[in-house]
């Protein structure tokens, strides 16, 4: 889903409602969402891949972040970061 169809989508739901992620298909394990970040997807199929970032900034670094952490030939995404 593109940025887009997610806007397009959430623009018809209440504002209030809370976001919920579902951590498996069959909704069994459930968490509600507290960030969202920008980086770069290498998918290694089609249901699961790598994250990582597009370019490290000195912040990344100081939270211990290297090189290794950045995907160069991946897709722009946005990653909806559930609660642990």
């Amino acid at each position: 889903m593109k940025v887009k169809d997610l806007i397009e989508r959430l623009s018809l739901i209440d504002p209030d409602r809370e976001v919920i992620m579902q951590r498996d298909p069959h909704a069994c394990c459930c968490s509600p969402l507290v960030d969202l970040w920008e980086g770069a997807y290498r998918p290694a199929t089609e249901w699961a891949g790598e994250a990582g970032f597009e370019t490290l900034t000195e912040g990344d670094r100081e939270k211990g972040f290297t090189e290794e952490d950045v995907i160069l030939d991946g897709q722009k995404a946005v990653f909806l970061q559930p609660a642990v």
